[in-house]
């Protein structure tokens, strides 16, 4: 029966519904995935503390019209723009509100994918702009980790988050290439509104490291919840062998 083994209810920035899709197809199938869309109109400090600041709203309906188990706020920058430690706080007030037995962000997930293979030393690649790409460095160097570089592909518009659904995969994939540091011992592509799950195992038989990204470590953390993945979780890279 679809749900048996739970529900997950994701807070997702309006037109950011790509994790939704990623979810239904490498989640395990007796997974149930609900939604509930969060405005997110410009993609800066001000913009994302705007969003963050309605997640746990948008997590208080589920009490009342579907129960979940699992809260997950789908958002890496936007559950790190409170400062250090600020996805434990998003996940404590999102399990109150949403009244679930847990409660992930896309920064706790990623954090704990970054442990589970051993990384010290991080390339990264986003598609935002620099104010935002030093806030992630320094929240994820301040989670103990050194970031050896961090390079963003620019949009024609760098705060109109809309249109980083528009890169292709193959630009992420070349991008990536050439900007990842021979001093890395990990890749991480950064950014839950981009197209590139099927990125990391192909990376990874190019550049001999362990390639994360956003929406890959979502469904690795989602499934170990759960206590399991979907069939089609293997083609997602090495990440699902931890």
């Amino acid at each position: 029966m679809y749900g048996k083994r739970g529900r997950v209810g994701v807070a997702t920035p309006f037109g950011g519904e790509i994790i939704i899709s990623d979810m239904y197809r490498y989640l395990h199938p007796d997974i149930q995935v609900a939604e509930v869309p969060i405005l997110f109109s410009k993609l800066t400090k001000e913009g994302l503390e705007n969003l963050s600041s309605k997640v746990v709203e948008g997590m208080s309906n589920f009490p009342l019209s579907l129960p979940i188990d699992l809260a997950y706020f789908s958002c890496t920058t936007g559950s790190q723009i409170g400062g250090a430690g600020f996805d434990k706080k998003m996940c404590e007030a999102m399990k109150k509100a949403a009244q679930s037995r847990g409660a992930l962000t896309t920064t706790t997930a990623l954090l704990q994918a970054l442990r589970a293979v051993g990384s010290k030393k991080l390339s990264i690649i986003t598609p935002y702009p620099d104010e935002i790409n030093d806030m992630e460095k320094a929240y994820l160097e301040h989670e103990g980790f050194k970031v050896v570089s961090i390079n963003g592909m620019k949009t024609e518009n760098p705060t109109n988050p809309m249109l980083i659904t528009k890169i292709p995969e193959e630009q992420t994939f070349d991008f990536a290439v050439k900007h990842v540091s021979g001093q890395a011992d990990t890749l991480l592509i950064s950014c839950c509104g981009l197209h590139s799950l099927s990125l990391p195992a192909a990376l990874e038989k190019k550049l001999n490291i362990p390639v994360l990204t956003s929406n890959q470590c979502a469904v690795w953390a989602v499934g170990k919840f759960f206590g399991s993945h979907g069939p089609l979780a293997k083609e997602l890279g090495s990440l699902f062998d931890k």
